[in-house]
């Protein structure tokens, strides 16, 4: 693409779109994943329907290693190797998730595109490129204070 994109990132982008698909589908199309958004929506219920909630909730746990340990590989040649290489992407990726909506799969999708660029354009033209995690923070900050939920996630009131 002229030079703009890189081939690790284009895949990266490629590798990242075809995991997110195929979490979808197995959460939306497979009695597993209906077994799990149960177990992690209400387990009390789910138990009385004969969902082994624990066994669910290890599944989730390795699923979550799994698509982390894809993560890690991903971002590995970009970052230098050591204990504490994904502090800033975790940073990254928290920042997306509250932009986005904790609690909207495809709303942190966006809030992760949306942190990359303003990332990006605050880094090019306000703050420098040292400074550019700065911008993450001050994402979580304004999100926190502006609109706890995120941009598409659901507000949930209780009254005492």
């Amino acid at each position: 693409m002229g030079g703009l994109v890189s081939a690790h990132e284009l895949g990266s982008t490629a590798v990242t779109l075809v995991v997110l698909t195929l979490v979808f589908l197995f959460f939306r199309y497979t009695s597993l994943g209906l077994a799990m958004r149960a177990a992690a929506y209400n387990p009390r219920s789910a138990r009385l329907v004969g969902v082994r909630v624990g066994w669910m909730l290890a599944l989730g746990w390795g699923l979550a290693a799994a698509i982390g340990a894809v993560a890690g590989m991903m971002v590995a040649p970009v970052v230098f190797l050591d204990p504490t290489m994904m502090l800033g992407i975790l940073l990254y990726a928290f920042a997306g998730a509250l932009l986005g909506g904790i609690d909207n799969p495809s709303g942190a999708v966006i809030g992760g595109f949306a942190v990359g660029v303003l990332e990006n354009l605050a880094g090019a033209y306000v703050v420098g490129t040292e400074l550019k995690l700065t911008v993450a923070l001050a994402i979580i900050i304004g999100v926190l204070v502006v609109r706890p939920s995120g941009l598409f996630g659901r507000v949930v009131t209780s009254r005492v």
